[in-house]
């Protein structure tokens, strides 16, 4: 039986001619692979454009707890973005977001706040005006982070205190290992953390504190995250900001 979903389109991988096996964070079911037939027909063809990374949608879903890959129906924009697409910059940290979110919520079950997260983080970034997005991807990282259970706790942190990214907490002795961010950069980190998305224009990170950053959380999610990769990706973010 098909219900009603909404989802955001992680990524797709061409599987054959006649089909893609797209991976969508559903609001109900958190991440699922569905089948996804591609339109030949030239009416048809926009429903091919739904691939896009991070396309939010609706649909009609159906589940099927033996199969492995699920079924869906009637799919449709439902958020369309309107500077994302059109914006360099913009297209270059969505790309980064996908191959981000493809193993940070691998495996994520039903997790609504974390749907809902997702979708007006998204929406806020393609509203976004030049100048204030810059460090949205860091900010948007943590707040994932956050919502899958394995962020620092912001009230732990004190003027001086050192971000252990193995340990996962800020500290007021610098650990033995090589795993931790300087007092200046936790701090500015921990500003990431607490100012939301419309304050993170006022982070005052130069260009080389926010790759150090970048390269620090993912860091982070690989001590955390079981299988998380290095992210390709990365390289296109500092080519790009450079």
């Amino acid at each position: 039986m098909y219900i009603p979903e909404k989802g955001i389109m992680i990524g797709a991988v061409r599987h054959n001619d006649r089909t893609s096996i797209a991976h969508i964070f559903t609001s109900a079911h958190g991440m699922v692979p569905f089948i996804w037939f591609m339109s030949g027909s030239s009416r048809n063809v926009s429903r091919n454009t739904l691939l896009q990374p991070l396309t939010q949608l609706e649909f009609q879903a159906e589940y099927v707890p033996t199969e492995s890959l699920q079924h869906i129906k009637e799919i449709k924009n439902c958020a369309p973005y309107r500077d994302i697409p059109r914006n360099p910059l913009k297209s270059a940290i969505a790309l980064f977001l996908s191959e981000f979110l493809t193993y940070a919520l691998k495996g994520e079950q039903d997790n609504t706040p974390l749907f809902n997260y997702l979708s007006e983080s998204l929406e806020w970034f393609d509203a976004a005006p030049q100048g204030s997005y810059a460090n949205f991807h860091i900010a948007f990282m943590i707040g994932i982070a956050a919502y899958t259970g394995i962020c620092p706790n912001a009230d732990d942190y004190c003027p001086g205190y050192v971000l252990d990214l193995r340990e996962g907490c800020f500290s007021a002795l610098k650990p033995k290992h090589t795993e931790w961010l300087d007092p200046e950069l936790s701090y500015k980190l921990h500003l990431l953390m607490t100012s939301g998305f419309d304050g993170i224009k006022d982070a005052p990170l130069t260009g080389q504190e926010r790759v150090i950053l970048l390269h620090a959380l993912n860091n982070w999610f690989r001590l955390h995250v079981p299988a998380f990769p290095i992210l390709k990706s990365i390289e296109v973010l500092e080519t790009v900001f450079d």
